[in-house]
C-alpha cells in the first residue's frame, strides 16, 4: 500500500464518470467541507492481496497515528491508484478501503470515503505546518515474512467471466442437413440425453449439491483420491491411477504427432504484470491461483496458451509452414468456486492436452475445424462414452457460415445444441464442445475446438505471407480429448449408468491399469504364472500375478472389485495343456484360450494405443493398499 497524506483546510470532490465497469455505485456525487481534515490518498498494491486484513489494519494504524499527532479527527479516504506502478485488482483495492473506513470509524474518527472507480475532480488546501504533507509505504510482504497468515487469492476482476454471465443468448438445435429449430419447438423424444444437456446449459447452474457417483468409484478402483494436505480440488494419483493417466496422455500425444504437431513444454507460472498476459486474463473466463515469489505476484496457468503464444511470438513463421500446430500436455490450475467443485468433473488442478493450430485466415480456420473434428470424434469414440455436442457462436459468424456449420453437424451425425451470442464476450467466434451427461444430469465438457480472433494481435504473433509482408493469423484452441481428469469423470460416470442399466461397468481396455490378472490356485503355480508373464511382457500387456496365499474365490473377487478385464485361473490343468481358463468381465463369459490367443485378442482391441507399462510391481504381495486412510 502507498499513501500520500495532506493536512488540509477544507476539501471537496465531484465524481464525474465511471473509470471502470465495476465502479462503486454512489448516491451523492458531490462532497464539500470547509473544516480541517486529513486527506489520505491511498493506492492498494498487488502484494496487499495476500492478506487484505493485515494491509487494511496497517493502513488504518498509519492514518490514526498521523491524525493523533496533528490532533485531527476528520479523515478523508481517497482512492488514488496513480501512486503505484503495481496496483492491485480493483476488487482488492475497494475491499481494503472499506475495511480502513470501518476500522477508523470504530476508533471514533469522522470518516468520509471517496467513491471508488470514478474519474473525479477535487480541491484541497494544504496547511503550512511541517507535518502537513507525508508519504507512507506499507509492505505487506514483511508481515508475511514474520509469519502472518497469507490469503489464497481468487482474482475477481475477470471481464470475460462477468461478460459471459451477463451475455444474452439464443438456443437452437441444428440437425444433419442444416435444419435449425428453436429448443422450445424441437422434438426431443428420440434425443433424451441431448434434452438433459440442453436443460443443463440453459439453466447455467454449475453448483453441485451431492457428490457425483464417479467419486466413490475412483476411490474403490484406487485410481484417484483427495489430498487432505492440499487445496480442495487437487488430487493424488496412486500407481493404478497414474498408469491410466499416462496411458491416456500417450494416446493423445501419439494422435497429435500423427496430425503433424510440434510437441513442447512451457512453464507453469507466469507474471501478472506481463502486458500480453495481463490483457489475456481479462478475456479468458477462468479464475486463477496467485503465487507469491519475492516481491512479485505470479499466477498458475489454466491452459497451455500462455507459454505457447509467447514462444511462437518470437519465432519466424512463413506462410509455407501454415497451418502450424503446437501441442502440450499442460498441468493447469483454475480456482473454481467451492460450490462448483465436484470430483473430476470440476477440479482445481487438471492435466489438459492442448493443441493450438495457427492458420492464415477465417477460411483456413474453418478447414482446420473440419480436419480437427476427425480426431476429436475418433478419440471420443475410443473413450466408449456417449456424448452430446454444442456450438457457441457469435451470431454474425453463424449467419455468414451456415453452410460450413451444416458440414460440421453432418460429420457429427446427430443433432447438436447451438448457442448464439449477439456480442462477443471472449476471444472466440466459434466454440465447439463435446460433453458427457452424468447421472446427476450435469454435464462435463471433454473435447473443445475454438476459433480465436484476438490473441495473435495481443501476443504479436505474425507470419510472413507470399508477398513478404507480416500478417496476424487466427488461432484454433483445441483440447482433442478434454483434460485427463474429465476423461476419467466421463468414463466412470458412463460406467455407473451402465451398472444402473444392468450392464457390467468397465473401463476401456486400452486405458485400464491392469488388463490381465493371473490367479494361481496355490503357491506351487506362481512360477508357471511368471513364465506366462514373459509373453505378456513382450506384447506390452499390463498384468498382475496374485501370489497371495488365498483361495481362488477370494482372488477372483479381488480382481473383479478392481474391474480387471481378463482373469486367468492357473492350475494343474492349465499348466499341462497350455490352455487357460479366462473370465472376460465385459463379455460376462468364461472361455478357454492359449496365452498367445489372449495376447492377440487384446492387441486387436488396443492396436490404436501406445504401449504403457504398469507403474507398480506385478506381484500382488508387493503392493500396499493405497486407498486406506492414514
Amino acid at each position: 500500500m502507498r499513501m500520500l497524506q495532506i493536512h488540509s483546510d477544507g476539501f471537496s470532490y465531484e465524481a464525474k464518470r465511471k473509470a471502470i465497469k465495476n465502479a462503486e455505485e454512489v448516491k451523492e456525487k458531490v462532497y464539500k467541507t470547509e473544516d480541517s481534515c486529513l486527506v489520505n490518498f491511498i493506492a492498494a498494491e498487488v502484494t496487499d492481496a495476500h492478506n487484505i486484513q493485515a494491509a487494511a489494519k496497517g493502513t488504518a494504524d498509519m492514518i490514526a497515528s498521523a491524525a493523533d499527532e496533528i490532533k485531527e479527527r476528520n479523515i478523508i479516504v481517497y482512492p488514488w491508484v496513480h501512486l503505484t506502478e503495481i496496483p492491485s485488482k480493483p476488487s482488492v483495492g475497494l475491499k481494503l478501503l472499506k475495511i480502513v473506513e470501518r476500522d477508523l470509524k470504530e476508533r471514533g474518527y469522522n470518516v468520509v470515503r471517496v467513491p471508488f472507480g470514478w474519474y473525479k475532480s477535487f480541491e484541497i488546501y494544504c496547511k503550512g505546518h511541517p507535518l502537513a504533507e507525508r508519504s507512507k509505504v506499507l509492505d505487506i510482504s514483511k508481515e508475511i515474512a514474520k509469519g502472518a497468515e497469507v490469503d489464497v487469492v481468487e482474482v475477481e476482476d475477470l471481464t470475460a467471466l462477468a461478460a459471459e454471465e451477463k451475455a444474452a443468448s439464443e438456443f437452437l438445435i441444428m440437425e444433419p442437413g442444416g435444419k435449425t429449430t428453436p429448443i422450445k419447438e424441437f422434438n426431443f423424444k428420440k434425443f433424451k440425453e441431448l434434452e438433459l444437456y440442453m436443460q443443463y446449459e440453459t439453466a447455467k447452474d454449475r453448483t453441485a449439491q451431492e457428490p457425483p457417483p464417479h467419486i466413490e468409484l475412483m476411490k474403490q478402483l484406487e485410481l484417484v483420491d483427495y489430498e487432505p494436505g492440499s487445496d480442495a480440488g487437487n488430487f493424488r494419483w496412486p500407481p493404478r491411477g497414474l498408469t491410466l493417466k499416462k496411458a491416456i496422455e500417450e494416446r493423445v500425444t501419439a494422435e497429435m504427432v500423427d496430425y503433424g504437431a510440434h510437441v513442447l513444454q512451457t512453464p507453469l507460472i507466469y507474471d501478472y504484470q506481463h502486458p500480453s498476459l495481463k490483457s489475456y486474463l481479462q478475456r479468458f473466463p477462468a479464475r486463477q491461483y496467485v503465487i507469491r515469489s519475492g516481491d512479485k505476484d505470479y499466477f498458475a496457468r489454466f491452459s497451455a496458451c500462455f507459454g505457447q503464444f509467447l514462444l511462437i511470438s518470437q519465432a519466424q513463421v512463413s506462410y509455407k509452414q501454415l497451418p502450424l500446430k503446437l501441442f502440450e500436455i499442460a498441468p493447469s490450475y483454475r480456482r473454481e468456486q467451492s460450490g462448483e467443485l465436484a470430483g473430476m468433473r470440476r477440479p482445481r488442478a487438471f492435466t489438459m492436452p492442448d493443441i493450438h493450430e495457427i492458420v492464415a485466415d477465417e477460411e483456413a480456420a474453418k478447414e482446420a475445424v473440419l480436419r480437427q473434428i476427425e480426431f476429436v470424434e475418433k478419440l471420443h469414440a475410443e473413450l466408449e462414452v456417449s456424448y452430446e455436442v454444442s456450438f457457441r457462436l457469435l451470431r454474425s459468424f453463424y449467419e455468414d457460415n451456415k453452410e460450413f456449420l451444416a458440414k460440421v453437424v453432418d460429420r457429427i451425425g446427430k443433432p447438436v445444441l447451438i448457442e448464439l451470442f449477439n456480442e462477443r464476450y471472449a476471444y472466440f467466434i466459434f466454440k465447439g464442445e463435446w460433453n458427457v451427461v452424468d447421472d446427476q444430469n450435469k454435464a462435463g465438457c471433454l473435447g473443445t475446438i475454438q476459433i480465436d480472433v484476438e490473441n495473435s494481435v495481443r501476443f504479436n504473433i505474425k507470419y510472413i505471407d507470399e508477398d513478404g509482408k507480416e500478417k496476424y493469423p487466427l488461432i484454433l484452441h483445441t483440447s482433442p480429448s478434454g483434460s485427463i481428469e474429465r476423461i476419467l469423470y466421463g468414463v466412470l460416470e458412463h460406467a455407473y449408468k451402465q451398472k444402473k442399466a444392468g450392464k457390467v461397468p468397465h473401463l476401456p481396455l486400452w486405458m485400464t491399469p491392469v488388463q490381465v490378472r493371473l490367479a494361481p490356485v496355490d503357491d506351487s503355480f506362481v512360477d508357471y504364472c511368471m513364465q506366462l508373464s514373459k509373453t505378456l511382457d513382450k506384447a506390452g500387456i499390463r498384468y498382475e500375478i496374485d501370489d497371495r496365499s488365498q483361495t481362488v474365490g477370494k482372488k477372483v473377487r479381488s480382481a473383479e472389485k478392481l474391474w480387471i478385464p481378463y482373469i486367468c485361473v492357473i492350475g494343474a490343468k492349465e499348466k499341462e495343456s497350455g490352455v487357460l481358463n479366462i473370465r472376460r468381465r465385459e463379455m460376462k463369459d468364461q472361455v478357454e484360450m492359449t496365452i498367445d490367443a489372449l495376447v492377440k485378442e487384446i492387441e486387436n482391441r488396443t492396436s490404436f494405443a501406445p504401449k504403457q507399462r504398469l507403474l507398480l510391481p506385478n506381484l500382488i504381495s508387493k503392493q500396499p493398499i493405497f486407498s486406506r486412510e492414514v
